[in-house]
């Protein structure tokens, strides 16, 4: 079942025990409750970063490298993890490559407006990608340089930044929300009563059980593909399958 930030906010108020705004307001409360839903969320990504992976697509103007929102990046990125060019989108047998991140720019040995011609970079099954900036300023770079327009020939998958929940009718995006949505109340419990130096001991409980549930929450996490034994995944193809 749905948990809201309404649903939040009045169980809040149960624990402490202020069934009316009294001590705390609900603007009070219902800022709180966005902190611990954004610590929640965080370390959901921490140890399962897809669960909330998002697609997007945008497009390549002919001998342009870097991209920003004003070319369609979204504005929300968070985590890139994985991206895919089509150099040429209008040929019916040219297909998607995997771009390999380039984690420093310094990795590039020439100029990157020299990109197409003899940079020293590994550039895995199809080109590179650098980044800079975040969120709103974030700009993607490719190399080699795309050399066609092409539309939605970049896709990109990617973790979103959280939005705060914003209305009583908001919904909070957990894992496993029947159970989870209470973290978010014990941390903004044990928030509010130290902020109004009340009741330390009440405090320092509902403290605990955040930080245990959160513990929980992410074991539970760590263990959720459980019908196969685990392995580690080569995903740079260095492994070497010729005497197999």
């Amino acid at each position: 079942m749905a948990k809201t930030r309404k649903n939040c906010l009045d169980q809040v108020r149960s624990y402490l025990d202020e069934t009316t705004q009294s001590d705390w307001t609900d603007t009070e409360i219902n800022k709180v409750v966005n902190t611990y839903y954004h610590a929640v969320r965080t370390a959901v990504i921490t140890t399962f970063e897809d669960y909330y992976i998002t697609i997007a697509t945008f497009d390549t103007t002919a001998d342009k490298q870097e991209y920003t929102s004003i070319e369609g990046i979204p504005t929300d990125i968070f985590k890139i993890r994985r991206v895919e060019v089509n150099f040429d989108v209008s040929n019916s047998n040219s297909n998607p490559v995997r771009m390999q991140p380039i984690f420093n720019i310094d990795a590039v040995r020439r100029d990157l407006g020299q990109a197409n011609s003899g940079n020293s970079v590994r550039s895995g099954y199809g080109g590179s990608y650098y980044t800079y900036g975040f969120e709103s300023t974030l700009t993607i770079g490719f190399i080699p340089i795309p050399d066609k327009d092409g539309t939605d020939a970049v896709k990109i998958w990617y973790v979103p930044v959280a939005t705060d929940l914003s209305a009583d009718a908001s919904t909070l995006s957990l894992p496993y929300v029947d159970k989870n949505w209470l973290l978010v109340c014990y941390g903004a419990v044990a928030e509010l009563l130290r902020f109004g130096a009340q009741e330390s001991e009440d405090a320092d409980k509902f403290e605990r059980k955040f930080a245990l549930g959160l513990d929980k929450m992410q074991e539970e996490l760590e263990d959720r593909e459980s019908s196969n034994s685990k392995a580690i995944l080569d995903v740079v193809g260095l492994e070497d399958y010729s005497e197999v």
